[in-house]
C-alpha cells in the first residue's frame, strides 16, 4: 500500500515586516498658529527696535553708493578708483532721512516707555513718519541707481561709459531699519490701549479704562491678583489632641488611663 504523498512545506516568509519601539516623530510644519504666537510676545517690540536701530546706525556709518571711475581724468595717475558716498553726501535728501531717523526713534521711545494716555497716539505718529521714510528712502534709490554724487565734485568732464555706479550697504540698511521700526509699532499696538474718548466702529465712545502699563521685560509678567496668595494670615487653632488630654482632677495620667497593672 502506497503512503500518501506528504505536501511540500512552505518556508518562504510574510512580506510584511514588524518594527518595534516608537513610531518616527513627524516633521514640524510652519503654521499661522506659531507667527500668532510670536507677535503677541511682548518680547518682539524690544527686540525688533533694537535690530531697527542697529539698522539705522549702520546705514549713517555705511556708504549709500560706490561710483568706479577711469583715473586717467584726474590729475594723480591713469586706473579704476572706487569712490564712496556717504549720507552726508546726499544733500537735502540725507537731511531728510535724519530727521525722519529721529522722529521714528522718539517715536517709538514714547510708545514703549512714554505716559499710557499718549502711547497710542505717539503710535500714530510714528507709522505716519515711518511710511514717509520709506517713500523718502525708495526716492533715494532712484536717484543714486541714476545719477553719481561724487563725479560732479571730483572730475571735470567724464564719459558715462568710464563710470559704474552701484548701490552701498547704507541704502538697504536704512530700508531694513524702517521696515523693522513699523514692524515694532504695529506689534506695540497690541498691548497698548485705546486712548480716552476714542471713537469706536459703530460710533460709540469708547471709555478710558485704567489699565497697568505694558511691561517690555524679557521675563515673564507677574501672575493675575486672583492667582495670588492673600495677605490676611489663616485662622488656624492648636489644640491637643488624644490621648493626651488632661481629665479632669487628674492631671498625672492621661485620660482614661491610670498606669501599667500586673
Amino acid at each position: 500500500m502506497a503512503s500518501p504523498q506528504q505536501q511540500p512545506i512552505d518556508i518562504t516568509g510574510p512580506e510584511e515586516v514588524v518594527e518595534f519601539g516608537p513610531a518616527p516623530p513627524s516633521r514640524a510644519r510652519w503654521n499661522s498658529t506659531t507667527l500668532r504666537s510670536l507677535a503677541a510676545d511682548r518680547r518682539a517690540v524690544p527686540l525688533t527696535a533694537v535690530l531697527a536701530a542697529a539698522a539705522f546706525f549702520a546705514a549713517i556709518i555705511s556708504e549709500w553708493q560706490i561710483t568706479t571711475v577711469d583715473q586717467q581724468f584726474s590729475l594723480s595717475g591713469v586706473g579704476r578708483v572706487a569712490l564712496p558716498t556717504g549720507v552726508a553726501d546726499l544733500g537735502a535728501l540725507g537731511t531728510g532721512f535724519m530727521i525722519g531717523v529721529f522722529l521714528l526713534a522718539v517715536t517709538i521711545v514714547l510708545t514703549m516707555f512714554g505716559p499710557p494716555a499718549g502711547r497710542h497716539y505717539a503710535r500714530l505718529m510714528g507709522l505716519s513718519a515711518g511710511g514717509t521714510l520709506l517713500g523718502l528712502l525708495f526716492a533715494i534709490t532712484f536717484v543714486l541707481g541714476s545719477d553719481s554724487r561724487t563725479v560732479p565734485r571730483t572730475f571735470i568732464e567724464v564719459d558715462r561709459n568710464d563710470v559704474q555706479i552701484a548701490y552701498g550697504r547704507g541704502v538697504w540698511c536704512a530700508v531694513a531699519g524702517a521696515i523693522l521700526a513699523l514692524i515694532a509699532l504695529y506689534l506695540a499696538g497690541r498691548h497698548v490701549s485705546p486712548a480716552a474718548g476714542e471713537t469706536g466702529a459703530a460710533g460709540d465712545t469708547v471709555e478710558h479704562v485704567d489699565e497697568p502699563a505694558a511691561v517690555w521685560s524679557w521675563r515673564r509678567p507677574p501672575a493675575p491678583n486672583g492667582d495670588q496668595r492673600p495677605d490676611e494670615p489663616l485662622g488656624l487653632t492648636v489644640m491637643p489632641a488624644q490621648p493626651f488630654t488632661p481629665a479632669p482632677g487628674d492631671r498625672d495620667h492621661p485620660n482614661g488611663s491610670h498606669g501599667i497593672s500586673g
